[in-house]
């Protein structure tokens, strides 16, 4: 499986342009037989696109991740799950701390009160310092 990670419809058009043109060659397609087939191509594209509702996806999180892979046959299929992570969101530490009741109430009640998890409430509290 392959993922493909795009933050625009124009960066995903661009992506599959490239693509047509790859498989053009390899298949040894000139003149009005590769117009023809990057023509296909791009429409396939642009009708996956759409049919996932990627627009809604990358104005929701900033980006889409499309998973193409091959069943046995050797057709590709295309699905859309939960966007992961880019890496530079990604959280790679762990830090574990023990409170007494009374800090603890204090932070579960600024967490509720600024609707926040406690991991976010401690992050943003160490980034005041």
């Amino acid at each position: 499986m392959k993922e493909l990670t795009f933050k625009s419809y124009e960066q995903f058009l661009q992506f599959n342009e490239h693509k047509a043109m790859e498989k053009a060659i390899m298949k040894g397609l000139q003149g009005e037989e590769l117009e023809t087939f990057k023509l296909e191509f791009l429409q396939r594209a642009k009708t996956m696109w759409k049919e996932y509702d990627c627009d809604h996806w990358v104005q929701k999180h900033g980006y889409v991740i499309i998973n193409v892979w091959k069943d046995g046959i050797g057709k590709r299929k295309i699905t859309r799950g939960r966007p992961k992570k880019l890496d530079s969101d990604k959280y790679l530490h762990s830090v574990h701390v023990r409170l007494d009741e009374d800090t603890y109430r204090k932070i579960t009640n600024h967490c509720q009160e600024h609707q926040l998890d406690v991991s976010e409430a401690i992050r943003d509290l160490i980034k005041t310092l």
